[in-house]
């Protein structure tokens, strides 16, 4: 969680109290007991006002379960970074992820068990992209990422792969980790993110779809 309310609040305080007993000092020669008292006290108050401030916007923006961004952050961080990378004539990637068989985990486990569930993948997921890219929580058992500075396919391709390897590092109560990822390439297959989202979608579905196909047949 950020400070930025809670300085900013700070030292707003700080300056007009400054200047109401600079002002006092200047007509009166001295500063009274109550400016004394009253100055740590309207500080104390400020901080606790701005602290207030910083966890609304924190939990505005992340997800209370993971601590990773939410869905409002994305859209936002979207509308900011597509204007740069149009302009400097970039492309970049979004990524749909979906947990498989989450539901099991849940039904068999419980949803206790079932939230340390998504945030050991969430870690995982933190771990496999670079400092430049977004990770959020989509809602339920999806993820988003986005990434801003994925010149060629072959950089996405190698994203996913490095994600799938890092998943299947884990164990989570002989549960086999595994996702669905869906990916679609700025200003290729869209420049704005339902468009984006909807070729993303419909990768994943094909690939979950495969994979119950193989499941069946194997």
């Amino acid at each position: 969680m950020k400070y930025k309310g809670r300085i900013i609040t700070f030292l707003i305080v700080l300056f007009i109290n400054l200047l109401y007993t600079s002002y006092y000092f200047i007509r009166d020669g001295y500063i009274g007991w109550i400016e004394y008292i009253g100055c740590p006290i309207l500080l104390m108050l400020a901080w606790w006002f701005g602290k207030q401030y910083d966890k609304a916007r924190y939990y505005s923006e992340k997800d209370p379960l993971t601590g990773i961004y939410n869905r409002r952050y994305v859209e936002t961080a979207f509308a900011t970074i597509k204007p740069r990378v149009e302009q400097n004539g970039q492309s970049g990637a979004v990524l749909l992820l979906d947990v498989n068989d989450f539901k099991l985990v849940n039904d068999h486990l419980g949803h206790k068990l079932g939230d340390e569930y998504l945030i050991m993948i969430t870690n995982q997921l933190k771990r496999s992209v670079r400092k430049t890219d977004i990770v959020a929580r989509w809602g339920g058992d999806e993820f988003l990422i986005l990434s801003p500075d994925i010149k060629r396919k072959v950089d996405l391709d190698k994203m996913i792969e490095r994600i799938h390897q890092n998943l299947n590092q884990l164990s989570f109560h002989d549960v086999k980790i595994s996702v669905s990822i869906g990916s679609a390439l700025f200003p290729k297959y869209g420049k704005e993110l339902d468009e984006l989202l909807k070729v993303a979608d419909q990768n994943m579905y094909q690939l979950k779809s495969q994979k119950k196909l193989r499941d069946t047949l194997g």
